[in-house]
């Protein structure tokens, strides 16, 4: 018989056995009501996860063009952006065996591959002008053939080390070999071609290429790698980048429970949508000869920089845009400064000097102010408020008409055009022309310039602005603005883009557009007179094309400092003109950035003018204005103008 202590601890036993049950088909009824219920929608993605395979489609990027041709009847397309397939290459740690000896193979093909693309890098800084004015180092490290070797065992066993740390992640599913930017070169592809190395993979992917490498890549811009992918910055590139881009599609398939592919299941394809393709206004010969001449200007005068832009003053097509030094868009990240990479044509502003006084003398006529004939007395500096205002040379002529004014760059004469306009006048025909807001140029990154109202003008604000000083513009803003004196008077929107062409084949073309109505056509075509008279009767002779009559203006300004003064030791200079004055075909603003020595536009800016116009009379062959091998007669406004 069993005895009382026996029988409760079994009783026990059966009461916490029973227990146990309960709470265990108690949790398991959760667990159901959890699968089956709470988190249904959950699993179910899962399961159809598994049963379905799915995957996003990438769309094609759009190319970008320029033309080659002097007319529509002769254009042949040059893509300027576009793509092709590459080779990426990356490590699945959790599928390495031995970690140590991969890491060891590979460091020695890794390391040639960073010393190629230093050395590429150190070629495109040199030929894109970003090493000028760098100093190379006073003194070297000499450097024996033991040190090398010793520094390049080193520098090998730190990247065996680094590549072991990152595969001795056993976990690791993903490890990059290469920077975000690169890809495979054809020697470190054919390394891994060759051999195989368990947990490194080879990947095929689209890269973005500029078949022209540096020719027009601050118009261009470039594609770069962003925490969302890779994204069109700058230029082109990023103003359109959705266009370019294109839209993800979607593709999705149902597999039995071996993996394989159920040919009869439902199926779900949504095609990628390609990108547009996009034709800019640019001229390719115009470009690659301008970039030519543009180069040669900058380091012949010693300039830090230099910006030309041609446009076709009839239409406001942009025909070429170039900056110098520049930078090659396949490799953007070789650069020793990113302000390199901005696109001062639209992006950076300058106080225009002497190129503005054709807008406030064209402003002043407009107002029945002057006439190009109308007279005042130079006789010296003028004082205004507690300034002296002087000429460019020191040298005062007496009598002198508004042509002769413009001829000689006469600070002294605008103070006094400008105070016959008065603040309000100013202020009204500066809009009117277009400063102050943004050109809508079709390119990312344009700085909308500021002009404060006339009521907080004073004497000395209208009289330096008389000669350009005290008020910023965009080159692609005065170019703009002098446009209007080449073609009868109208503001119109700059062009850079001629049409987009869907990936559908369907076509959204460009087409002049005209702002406003600036000045009468009459005033227009005695300013281009007066300004034909500065090449051929004043300070820019040497901007003179013998057989053609152009119209141009010179310019050099002061540039503020950090502290708002004007430096003594900085300054830029400028040169604006069109041609021919029967027919404008063309326009060019050139801006060269601080040059060396005591310069002045008419004996830099103004010499390039008349190559770059030469050229470009050329390629379009445009019939000159008079016959050069007779004796030219002296200029006169009077005669080509309705004044």
């Amino acid at each position: 018989m069993k005895q009382p202590e026996q029988l409760i601890s079994t009783e026990w036993r059966i009461w916490l056995l029973a227990g146990a049950s309960i709470l265990l088909f108690l949790g398991l009824g959760l667990r159901l009501v959890d699968l089956q219920v709470w988190r249904h929608d959950y699993y179910e993605a899962v399961a159809e996860n598994q049963r379905r395979r799915a995957a996003e489609l990438a769309p094609d990027r759009g190319a970008i063009y320029v033309s080659e041709g002097r007319s529509e009847d002769t254009e042949e397309l040059f893509p300027v952006a576009t793509n092709r397939q590459a080779w990426n290459v990356y490590s699945v740690p959790r599928d390495m065996d031995d970690p140590e000896t991969i890491s060891r193979d590979i460091a020695p093909a890794l390391l040639a591959f960073r010393g190629r693309q230093a050395e590429r890098g150190d070629a495109i800084l040199a030929s894109t002008g970003q090493l000028l004015g760098v100093e190379p180092e006073d003194t070297q490290e000499l450097v024996t053939d033991e040190t090398e070797e010793e520094a390049q065992i080193s520098a090998e066993e730190e990247l065996r080390g680094e590549l072991f740390d990152k595969f001795n992640r056993r976990t690791d599913p993903f490890e990059p070999l290469l920077r975000p930017y690169e890809v495979l070169d054809d020697e470190l592809h054919d390394f891994f071609q060759e051999r195989e190395f368990p947990g490194i993979v080879l990947e095929e992917q689209q890269v973005r290429i500029y078949p022209e490498s540096t020719l027009l890549s601050h118009v261009l811009g470039y594609v770069g790698q962003q925490e969302e992918g890779y994204v069109g910055r700058y230029g082109i590139e990023g103003y359109f980048e959705e266009e370019l881009a294109g839209s993800l599609g979607f593709f999705s398939i149902e597999r039995d429970a071996t993996g394989k592919f159920i040919g009869v299941a439902q199926r779900v394809f949504d095609p990628a949508q390609d990108g547009s393709d996009i034709v800019l206004t640019i001229n390719r010969v115009v470009q690659s000869f301008i970039e030519e001449e543009l180069k040669a200007g900058v380091e012949k005068f010693g300039a830090e920089r230099g910006t030309v832009i041609v446009m076709n003053p009839q239409t406001g097509a942009i025909l070429g845009m170039a900056t110098y030094p520049t930078f090659d868009p396949n490799q953007y990240y070789a650069i020793n400064n990113p302000r390199v990479q901005l696109n001062p044509a639209v992006s950076e502003i300058f106080e225009p000097g002497s190129i503005l006084k054709p807008v406030i003398m064209s402003s002043a006529i407009a107002e029945e102010l002057v006439e190009p004939t109308t007279t005042m007395v130079d006789n010296g500096p003028v004082r205004v408020a507690e300034y002296t205002i002087d000429t460019f040379d020191g040298k005062h002529h007496g009598v002198q008409t508004m042509t002769q004014l413009l001829e000689q760059s006469n600070n002294v004469g605008m103070v006094w055009v400008g105070q016959q306009l008065g603040a309000e006048n100013l202020y009204d025909y500066f809009r009117r022309f277009g400063l102050g807001e943004k050109t809508g140029i079709q390119l990312e990154g344009e700085t909308r310039t500021t002009l404060p109202p006339p009521s907080d003008w004073n004497v000395t604000t209208v009289a330096t602005t008389s000669f350009g000083q005290g008020i910023a513009v965009t080159p692609v803003q005065a170019l703009n603005a002098i446009n209007v004196l080449a073609n009868g008077g109208q503001l119109l929107q700059p062009r850079v883009v001629d049409r987009i062409v869907a990936s559908d084949g369907s076509v959204q073309q460009s087409t002049p557009q005209v702002v406003r109505q600036v000045i009468e056509p009459q005033n227009a075509e005695q300013l281009s007179a007066m300004m034909v008279s500065v090449i051929e009767n004043g300070v820019a002779t040497l901007a003179r094309v013998p057989g053609y009559h152009l119209a141009g203006k010179t310019g050099t300004a002061q540039v503020p400092d950090e502290r708002g003064r004007y430096s003594p030791d900085r300054k830029i200079i400028s040169f604006v003109g069109f041609g021919p004055l029967e027919d404008p075909k063309f326009s060019i603003l050139i801006k060269l950035d601080n040059p060396a020595g005591l310069s002045f536009a008419s004996g830099t800016a103004a010499p390039m003018f008349r190559n770059i116009s030469k050229r470009l009379l050329q390629y379009y062959q445009i019939p000159p204005s008079y016959d050069e091998k007779t004796k030219q007669p002296l200029f006169e406004v009077g005669d080509f103008s309705a004044g």
